[in-house]
Order: C-alpha cells, then sequence, then structure tokens
C-alpha cells in the first residue's frame, strides 16, 4: 500500500480556476486570481519534492551542530564565529554544490562547494560578501537528504515586535557580555534583530515541518520562544509536524554537585554509572507534561550534537589519544575529568596525553563522549563500534529514527495540508479585496472553496489529518490500543498495509485481512455508539473507513496474487504481504 499521493487534489483545484487573460490582469482581482494559480500550482510540485524541514529555535542553541549530526558530516561551521545570521538550506545532490542567493536580486552563482565556509563564517575581510548574501544553498550526496530539505535557520526571537531595548533578549541572549558581541556582529553584518527573526519565520512559513531546537534547561528565554512559537503557528504547526530538541544533553557531565540513589554526592569513582542523557530524557518527559509544549512537539527528543557529529567525523588518527588515555584507570580519569577546563589545560604528568591534545578531543566529542570512548576502547570494541556506540548514546540515531518515521511516512499528509492552508489563504485574500473593493468576490473564489472543503469531506488524507490533530489535541475519548490504532492505520509505523495495521513485515495475506476486517469491526461498533461524543465519534468513523480501505486493499491484492477461487483462497496463509 503505497502512500497515496493527493496529486489529484490540487489537479482539480488547478482546473478549477480560469485561464490567465492573454492581455495580462485587467484589474487587482485578475492579479489575486493569478497569484492562487501560482500557489496552487506550487503546492501540487510541492507534492514530488522532499519535505521541507526547518531547523528552528533561538540562536546559538546548537542548531548547525545538530544539522550537522543528521547529515553525518560537518557541512556547517559552528562555534563563536558561526553567526552569520544566513539561512542555509540543505538538499540531495549527486556531487557536492554551492548556490549563493543574493538580497539585491540578481541572479543566484554556483560557487565552489569548499568556499562554504567563506559565507558561514564571520572574517573581516569577507563582511560585505556576507553582508550581500540572503540565503545558501548547499546540495550534498546524504541518504538522509533524498527524503527531505533541511533548511538551518538563523534564530526566532521570543516575542513578535520588540524595541532597541531589548533586542538581544529577544533572541534569547541573556549574558551581558554575549549580547555586547552580537550587537557588534548584527551591526557588522547590517542586521537587526527583527530581520534575523522575519528570515526564520519566513523560512519556518514555507517549511512542511518542525524540529525546533531549546536548551536543555529550557530557561526564561527559551520558554518565551517555545510560547511565541506555539502562539504564532498553533493553528499551522501542531505535533503532526514538529518535534522539539534538547540540545547539549551532555553538558552537565561531569555530574559534579549531582547526588545518587542513596542522597549522597557522587564521587569520580561514580561518574563512569552517570548517564546525562538519561537524566535529559527525565527533563524531556516534565516538559511534555506542560499543555503548551505537548500541544506543539509529537515529542521532545535529548541530543547531544556535538557527540553526534564528532561520532561520525572524528579522523581515524584521534583514536590513538583516546587509545592511550584508556590506560587510564577510570576511577583516576573521572577525577582529573571533574574539572573539564583544568582537564584541557593543566599539565598532568599521570595522563599519556598533553593538554593540548585533551582539549582537542574534548572538542571534538564533548567530555562526556571522551570518558565513553575511552571505556569503550578499554574493554576491547573496534573503532567502528565505539563510533556506533557513541552514535546512540548522542540520541542522534533515535532523532533520525523519529524524522524518518514520523515525518518521512506521513510526508505526502503533511504537504497536501500545507499547500491547502496556502490555498485556502490566498481565497481569503482574494474575498477580501473584492470585499474592499465593494465587488462580488469572483466566481473562482467559491469554486475553489467548494474543492478544498469536498477534498476534506471524501479525500482520506485531509479527515486523517484532522483526526490526528484532535488526538495530539487531547479531545478524544480512546483507549491506549486505540490510540496506536489511530496512529499506526494513519502511516505512523510506515504505509504498508502491514504497517498500517502494526504488524510485521511478511505477515501473511489471510492474516492482514482477518486483522483488518476486525479492526473495522470495532470502530464501526465506536462509531455507533449514542453516548460517545462528538470529536471522538468523528475519529471513530475516520479509523472505520482507514480500516475499510486497507481490508480493500488487500482482498483486491490476494485476488489479483492467487484468484478467486476457494482452492487458491485457502493457500493464502502461505502467502505474505508487505
Amino acid at each position: 500500500m503505497a502512500a497515496p499521493s493527493h496529486d489529484h487534489v490540487f489537479t482539480r483545484i488547478a482546473r478549477a480556476i480560469d485561464p490567465p487573460n492573454p492581455a495580462g490582469p485587467a484589474d487587482p482581482l485578475d492579479l489575486i486570481t493569478a497569484n492562487l494559480r501560482a500557489v496552487v500550482t506550487a503546492a501540487r510540485a510541492r507534492m514530488g519534492q522532499p519535505m521541507r524541514v526547518a531547523v528552528a529555535g533561538q540562536i546559538k542553541r546548537g542548531k548547525s551542530t545538530l544539522v550537522n549530526a543528521l547529515l553525518g558530516e560537518e557541512v556547517s561551521d559552528t562555534g563563536q564565529l558561526e553567526l552569520t545570521f544566513n539561512v542555509c538550506e540543505f538538499h540531495h545532490s549527486p556531487h557536492p554544490r554551492l548556490l549563493v542567493h543574493f538580497k539585491d536580486g540578481r541572479a543566484p552563482e554556483e560557487w565552489h562547494p569548499e568556499t562554504l565556509s567563506r559565507l558561514t563564517v564571520r572574517s573581516a575581510d569577507g563582511l560585505s560578501l556576507l553582508r550581500a548574501v540572503r540565503k545558501v544553498e548547499v546540495g550534498r550526496p546524504s541518504p538522509l537528504l533524498r527524503r527531505f530539505r533541511l533548511v538551518d535557520t538563523p534564530g526566532l526571537g521570543s516575542v513578535h515586535g520588540t524595541d532597541a531595548e531589548n533586542t538581544l533578549a529577544f533572541l534569547g541572549i541573556d549574558d551581558p557580555a554575549e549580547r555586547a558581541e552580537t550587537a557588534r556582529v548584527l551591526a557588522e553584518l547590517g542586521h537587526d534583530a527583527r530581520s534575523v527573526h522575519a528570515e526564520s519565520a519566513a523560512e519556518m512559513d514555507r517549511a512542511d515541518a518542525v524540529v525546533f531546537v531549546f536548551s536543555r534547561g529550557l530557561g526564561r528565554a527559551d520558554q518565551q520562544a517555545v510560547e511565541s512559537f506555539a502562539g504564532s503557528y498553533g493553528e499551522v504547526v501542531s505535533p503532526l509536524k514538529a518535534f522539539g530538541v534538547l540540545s547539549r544533553s551532555d553538558q552537565y557531565w561531569p555530574p559534579v554537585g549531582e547526588t545518587g540513589r542513596d542522597g549522597m554526592p557522587l564521587e569520580p569513582a561514580d561518574y563512569h554509572a552517570y548517564d546525562p542523557m538519561a537524566t535529559a530524557r527525565r527533563i524531556a518527559d516534565t516538559y511534555l507534561e506542560r499543555p503548551l509544549v505537548r500541544r506543539v512537539f509529537r515529542t521532545v527528543v535529548p541530543v547531544a550534537g556535538l557527540l553526534g557529529v564528532g561520532a561520525q567525523c572524528l579522523p581515524g588518527d584521534g583514536f590513538g589519544p583516546l587509545a592511550d588515555l584508556a590506560t587510564v584507570e577510570p576511577p583516576l580519569l573521572a577525577e582529573r575529568m571533574e574539572d573539564v577546563h583544568l582537564f584541557c589545560a593543566r599539565d598532568h604528568p599521570d595522563l599519556p596525553v598533553p593538554p593540548e591534545v585533551r582539549a582537542a578531543l574534548v572538542g571534538r566529542l564533548g567530555a562526556w563522549g571522551t570518558f565513553l570512548a575511552c571505556g569503550y576502547l578499554r574493554a576491547g570494541l573496534t573503532e567502528a563500534e565505539v563510533r556506533r556506540r557513541l552514535l546512540e548514546h548522542s540520541g542522534v540515531t533515535e532523532l533520525r529514527s523519529l524524522v524518518l518515521r514520523h515525518f518521512g511516512n506521513r510526508a505526502a499528509l503533511i504537504k497536501l495540508d500545507h499547500g491547502q492552508r496556502e490555498i485556502a489563504d490566498e481565497v481569503a485574500r482574494l474575498r477580501a479585496t473584492a470585499q474592499r473593493a465593494g465587488r462580488q468576490p469572483p466566481p473562482v473564489a467559491d469554486r475553489v472553496a467548494g474543492l478544498l472543503e469536498s477534498a476534506r469531506v471524501s479525500d482520506p488524507g485531509p479527515s486523517e489529518l484532522a483526526a490526528l490533530g484532535a488526538h495530539y489535541r487531547g479531545r478524544l475519548s480512546l483507549t491506549a490500543e486505540e490510540e496506536a490504532q489511530l496512529l499506526a492505520v494513519t502511516g505512523e509505523r510506515g504505509t504498508g498495509c502491514a504497517a498500517r495495521l502494526a504488524l510485521p513485515p511478511g505477515t501473511p495475506v489471510d492474516v492482514l485481512l482477518t486483522t483488518a476486517r476486525e479492526r473495522a469491526a470495532h470502530w464501526a461498533a465506536r462509531a455507533g455508539d449514542p453516548l460517545l461524543d462528538r470529536p471522538t465519534l468523528m475519529v471513530a468513523r475516520v479509523v472505520l473507513r482507514s480500516y475499510e480501505r486497507v481490508a480493500d486493499l488487500v482482498d483486491r491484492a490476494g485476488a489479483l496474487l492467487y484468484g478467486d477461487d476457494e482452492e487458491q483462497a485457502g493457500h493464502h496463509g502461505e502467502r505474505s504481504a508487505r
């Protein structure tokens, strides 16, 4: 059961729009009708393109590091000099490519891929160039980018509208020294807080889905940003389309001052058992208990982006110093790492690696990652095994899986919703323009609005989206098993029949058919319950129709594969379907 493309929805709408006037727009309504036609054309084209996923959040929250970790290569420069406030968009390309877009509207220019650092790292001799650049488009032969376009945004503000005195707080910078430095950089680049926010918000509007990055502490500035995000995008961004990411979740290792299960402070000898990601997971779970967070984010994932990048990109010769450090007894190594600054700067005679090399390792893997890698090498794991373990610990493997499973499996639904919203907005604009001019809206407005409403009723995509929205808003009276069935049948696990039935690949056809019919019967009973509340009733009807479609597809597939006679049907149990 392949994912439906829903192209027919936009094809019908395109046919309902009057052809353009050969003489050009005769009045403002003709111009807006042309805009409507362009929006529909773009929506149709989007259905055949990879999803656009914006990586958003306030500045200096680890967005570029997260993008590098997801892609598995150090594409974007990170660190103190990376604040160029440029949008950077990544797409799939068989060979590395770099396309530069300019603010003055001139044609984009193809540059050599190795010149990317000139556009993502601030330098005194490159300021005039950086002031002129609007966006950087990067092509990479990444498997992830075959399904997604990743957009690294410069930074969202915590509120809409600000004054000159609190612009840096607006972008989430509380430290006075950082404010002064960022203010200087903004001035150098010809930016201000409003323009940075506006560019990021525009990319959010163009995106199909969002990964929102905030710091592990979810401090005041991050809370304001999440609140602004929910308030500004709450109607268009839902848990179907957004994840939260707790960045730098390993930053509280070593756990100096933390207490163990006995309530006593942890000693360095106990540091090996302390998992900062488990602590971050508990923090993420508490965030998800907040209605504001739960209303916007599907989940909140703790990630150690630097460790994720280092696990994949640390040069092989970096494992030599790690192996040398691994010869140090764990309690002594933990004691020396208790103060990470001194570990990276002081010459310890009992450590076989000089401080500058230790500093480089911590800069690539973080303190916790360095300690973990030493432990794995001490246990005899190979370099490849150590890299795999570190990547799993970083949370990047889990995040990739979630992005592919949740966004990827529902890409058609999400892009359908995006296109329908844009078309509805354009119809509303057309009607408002006509009203301001004291005229009746042109017939095309009613035709397109009618087709949108018809699609919401008859096409499974919009109805499944509405059902998921009701579920994520907590408006349904469903059991845990029914919630799991709702998610599965709408594509949470995949778009094949077995996945929609939450059954493993290779399940026999007769089992698929029996399961689909049993589920349909259950939801038919739910839909016929006279005491059911209206939101749950509407969702029960949607899920019923979805299971009926699965049953019909499996039945027809069985007939095509094995024929309709009883003898062939008896062998269905020996065959399987996806």
